[in-house]
């Protein structure tokens, strides 16, 4: 049922939120992401969460996936720009760490863009649909 994943959704982006905030320790000694970027999915998670409580019909259901689409665009824009080499991993087992890092932010980059396309889209959505 959505009421039910949409309240552990909230649950996780609370825990999220205590580690932004410092109540709770990350688990690695190395922080992967900033606060800041932490304290974002978890809205992320919020807004998700409080958007399957909703009716699909809902205006506010669809300003929350607003929220989580610009929350999408931050994230992969603080990668794109603040990404090191250091804090992503993965890639092409014959590139180097640094092209790897560069193809990893570049990818995180157009997935930021694509947010804020979508976005655009809702919003245009949002601003044309009566109250319901």
């Amino acid at each position: 049922r959505s009421v039910s994943w949409g309240a552990v959704m909230l649950i996780v982006a609370l825990g999220l939120f205590f580690v932004a905030a410092g109540v709770i320790a990350p688990g690695s000694e190395v922080p992967v992401a900033s606060p800041m970027v932490v304290a974002m999915a978890g809205m992320v998670l919020a807004a998700g969460g409080l958007a399957l409580m909703l009716s699909s019909a809902s205006r506010l259901r669809l300003a929350l996936v607003a929220v989580m689409l610009a929350g999408f665009a931050a994230i992969g824009g603080w990668i794109a720009f603040n990404g090191s080499a250091e804090t992503i991993s993965g890639g092409v087992a014959f590139l180097t760490r640094e092209e790897n890092a560069l193809l990893g932010r570049l990818t995180f980059g157009i997935g930021a863009v694509l947010s804020v396309l979508v976005l655009i889209l809702v919003l245009r959505q949002l601003r044309g649909r009566p109250d319901a």
